[in-house]
């Protein structure tokens, strides 16, 4: 398995997580919430269940991006800014790891059903990721997160419908 890892100069972000098992098969990105402990040589549980799961649907490997990019075990909204969570750069990787792969899976959860500042992150990420709607994707219907445990061991990507920006008016 090729591994490759990019992390911000201070070693305090991860921008990309890419593992390929089949350099001919698809490749799936997969968007969560904020990287933990894996890396080129160690993996998560996280990390673990998305390998698993990509490779019973037949993709061949994937980048892991996040909306967070800090390195931590459990997010902190609370006293931490998006300046201290989120790397100059994540954006545009996530951005340029999506013209490369065959599916993008939002797999952040329900994490933004509670919290406006992630929603608003969430929001932000799909706009950018607007232009790729046709290869969007979701874990199940209600848009797991992979350490749920109804979707650890098996996924069902389902398309990920996004809202139209555009509404049409009806003035006259």
């Amino acid at each position: 398995m090729r591994s490759k890892a990019m992390f911000s100069d201070d070693g305090k972000h991860r921008l990309l997580l890419r593992r390929e098992w089949d350099k001919n098969g698809k490749t799936a990105m997969i968007i969560m919430i904020n990287p933990n402990t894996a890396d080129t040589l160690s993996m998560d549980m996280t990390t673990m269940l998305v390998l698993n799961n990509l490779y019973k649907l037949g993709f061949g490997s994937v980048n892991i991006v996040n909306l967070y990019s800090r390195i931590t075990p459990k997010l902190s909204l609370r006293f931490n800014s998006d300046d201290d969570l989120i790397a100059k750069d994540c954006d545009e990787m996530i951005e340029q790891y999506a013209v490369t792969s065959d599916a993008i899976i939002i797999a952040w959860g329900s994490l933004g059903n509670t919290s406006e500042r992630v929603r608003e992150r969430q929001t932000d990420i799909l706009e950018r990721l607007s232009k790729f709607r046709n290869k969007l994707y979701k874990i199940g219907e209600q848009g797991y997160h992979p350490l749920t445990p109804a979707v650890r061991n098996g996924w069902e990507l389902v398309p990920y419908e996004m809202e139209d920006d555009h509404a049409e008016s009806d003035e006259s």
